[in-house]
């Protein structure tokens, strides 16, 4: 194994003695803590680069910031820091290689240190502190006030020690002294403030969620108590039924029944408005609003839709532990997929092999079923530079933008064809409309972006490459 030293000498790694070896891991530590700093530095250029002129935008960790009225918490930094311009994550992603999600947290954590902790970014300067504990540390005073911060930041460096018993110590005591409504006891009770629901799918390390997920609830207890009555009901009604499995594992089927059930209301007549307007329309809607055509679309679905393809071969088979691949859910065992075409099969449908080569077009901006079905199958991941959001619930994006016409004259017909439309997650869609980036896609099925600045990627099904 040949590696290159810090005089640009190249050596085999196995020919190294224990002195020589040691000198090299000495050498390649400061490497890495030149690499951090230089990555923050790099960061926090891109933010003043990107300054929220007059009546714009600013970035933030919601998916639509551009569209709603925001707090200051969802800013990227603490309070304080300057505020960084809309669709300039999406640009820092792209260029390093790294999800929107890593991007905006490189660029808060840049903020922080440099605007809210200016005596521990000295010692990221210095390489006296490494650059991941760094961020960790401005991840940890985020919610911190500028008041607080600066107390921790002095703190911190007035006892010139910065290992983990020591700023945990210190945060307590800036929490305790400048946030004592923050200040919890562990075991206490939950409040309001704690309810939320979380679905976990729990991805293995081989990406495979086999068909068995998590859900956690807190909430009010009422509630939870006649739910839980119910789904005990539900499961006692699957034992008089026959099922033989377990009270716990009957609970869990019964939250399916539930939620089948439930699946036949009809919530048409809710009111879903939206904010700011959609030029080429979201998820095939001219003249919405963007945000109002996601709150329409969730709502009206009966049940949560998910596609798997395999073959009857395998369906059928005697190897329960073959893989079937899902739109949504990863892949899963076609043991599990047997067991959900036991439970659920008069939902369930078979449908005929989509022909990804079959050609068409409609005069109109919304793709018919088979289109739609065929341009997700083709891309299953939105097609954004290093994007891995699934296409299942991604936009369907006019690569081409749609052209309505006017009242007195129609726009060019065909333009809803498979080969103009692309699969969009809503944050990427709005950065193609909005922030300056245009895409083509190309006749072996990639796509070339290139953004405001000339910078252009090959987005493939293996991945995505920067071009010169």
């Amino acid at each position: 194994m040949i590696e290159i030293d810090a005089t640009h000498t190249p050596y085999e790694v196995s020919d190294l003695d224990a002195g020589c070896l040691l000198a090299v891991i000495s050498q390649d530590r400061m490497r890495s803590l030149r690499a951090a700093r230089r990555q923050l530095r790099l960061a926090h250029q891109w933010c003043v680069l990107n300054p929220v002129v007059s009546g714009g935008s600013a970035a933030s960790w919601c998916d639509d910031a551009a569209f709603a009225s925001l707090d200051l918490d969802d800013f990227l930094g603490g309070e304080g820091t300057p505020a960084v311009a809309a669709f300039a994550a999406e640009e820092f992603a792209a260029a390093s290689g790294i999800s929107r999600y890593g991007a905006l947290s490189l660029l808060a954590d840049a903020l922080d240190l440099y605007d809210r902790l200016p005596l521990l970014w000295a010692q990221v300067e210095l390489l006296e502190v490494p650059g991941w504990k760094a961020r960790r540390v401005a991840e940890l005073t985020r919610k911190l006030s500028r008041e607080a911060a600066a107390w921790f930041d002095q703190t911190l460096a007035d006892g010139e020690r910065y290992g983990w018993p020591t700023i945990e110590r210190v945060l307590a005591m800036a929490v305790t002294k400048f946030h004592p409504e923050l200040v919890r006891d562990k075991n206490g009770p939950l409040t309001k403030a704690d309810w939320d629901v979380q679905l976990n799918h729990r991805y293995g390390p081989d990406g495979a969620a086999s068909g068995t997920s998590t859900l956690d609830v807190v909430g009010d207890s009422l509630d939870l108590a006649r739910f839980h009555d119910l789904v005990c009901d539900e499961a006692e009604k699957l034992k008089r039924a026959g099922d033989t499995d377990t009270l716990c594992q009957r609970k869990a089927k019964a939250l399916g029944s539930i939620a089948e059930a439930q699946g036949t209301l009809d919530y048409d007549g809710l009111d879903h408005r939206g904010h700011g307007n959609h030029s080429d329309g979201a998820a095939g809607a001219t003249g919405g609003t963007a945000s109002e055509t996601v709150a329409q679309g969730r709502r009206k679905g009966r049940a949560l839709r998910v596609f798997v393809h395999t073959t009857l071969a395998d369906l059928f088979g005697t190897d329960d532990l073959t893989l079937a691949d899902t739109d949504r859910l990863g892949p899963i065992l076609v043991e599990q997929l047997t067991d959900w075409l036991k439970r659920h099969g008069s939902i369930a449908s078979i449908t005929p092999v989509i022909d990804l080569n079959r050609t068409g077009s409609v005069d109109r901006h919304d793709p018919p079923q088979w289109m739609a079905e065929q341009v997700r199958l083709r891309d299953p991941r939105c097609v954004f530079p290093h994007c891995t959001h699934s296409s299942a619930d991604a936009d369907l994006d006019h690569i081409d933008p749609y052209d309505a016409g006017t009242n007195e004259l129609r726009g060019p017909p065909g333009q809803t064809r498979p080969e103009n439309l692309a699969p969009l997650c809503r944050r990427h869609h709005l950065a193609k409309t909005f922030a300056g980036w245009r895409y083509v896609r190309n006749r072996d099925g990639t796509y070339t972006w290139t953004n405001k600045h000339g910078r252009t990627w090959l987005v493939t099904s293996f991945g995505t490459v920067e071009l010169g």
